[in-house]
């Protein structure tokens, strides 16, 4: 089965081209897509239990801050769950991304929830698994968050949040230390990989590994 990208932008009132459709139940590689925005996307990058849109097309403002991309979108393994990223402006005037989860169920589409994030201009990364479990993890600008680490039940409610000093206290070194062997955002030295079970994500920090268990939402390290 296949079905056009185009069914969620337009779900989340945006409009886009694809050049041909693409199928659920594969990884995408949506590298000639073009946006109606301006914006063309990325190629794909994949990671175990995950799929994870690159982060190399930025949108530069006028005080030069590199924002997200416009839109982002990523994908469970198996396709049954598409996570759609959209950067926009609230009431105040501050750049917010919009998180909503769509289910695929066999020819339907349906959104399961959306949620403007409190995030500074949006998370570094966002990902979703095949259960319908969302991680979101630093901010954008980088920052020592409150919401280094944040998991969204399937009902998109927060299941477990971490700051970056819960972050510093498990891995036992400074936060100067932490800061100093990242690699990309505040904190993160590498991109995560979910275990195969899908309930344990592995986030390379701190010249080691922190381990998340999504059920319980604790830390290891």
């Amino acid at each position: 089965m296949t079905v056009l990208i185009g069914w969620l932008l337009v779900a989340q009132g945006m409009m886009a081209v694809v050049n041909g459709s693409i199928p659920f139940s594969e990884t995408a590689r949506a590298t000639s897509t073009q946006l109606s925005l301006g914006l063309a996307w990325s190629s794909w990058t994949t990671l175990p239990g995950f799929v994870l849109l690159s982060q190399s097309l930025p949108v530069l403002g006028q005080d030069s801050i590199p924002y997200p991309p416009i839109l982002r979108h990523e994908t469970s393994p198996a396709g049954n769950y598409h996570l759609i990223l959209t950067l926009g402006k609230d009431e105040a005037g501050a750049r917010r991304t919009t998180a909503s989860l769509f289910e695929t169920l066999g020819d339907r589409c349906q959104q399961v929830w959306s949620h403007t994030l409190p995030h500074s201009y949006g998370p570094r990364l966002a990902l979703v698994n095949d259960t319908g479990t969302v991680v979101l993890l630093d901010e954008w600008i980088s920052v020592a968050s409150s919401r280094a680490i944040v998991v969204l039940g399937l009902n998109g409610e927060v299941e477990a949040q971490h700051s970056f000093d819960d972050i510093v206290e498990v891995t036992g070194q400074s936060r100067a230390e932490v800061v100093d062997q990242a690699a990309q955002g505040f904190w993160l030295s590498g991109n995560p990989e979910m275990e195969p079970t899908g309930d344990r994500l592995t986030i390379p920090t701190a010249g080691g590994q922190l381990s998340l268990d999504l059920a319980t939402g604790e830390m290891g390290f």
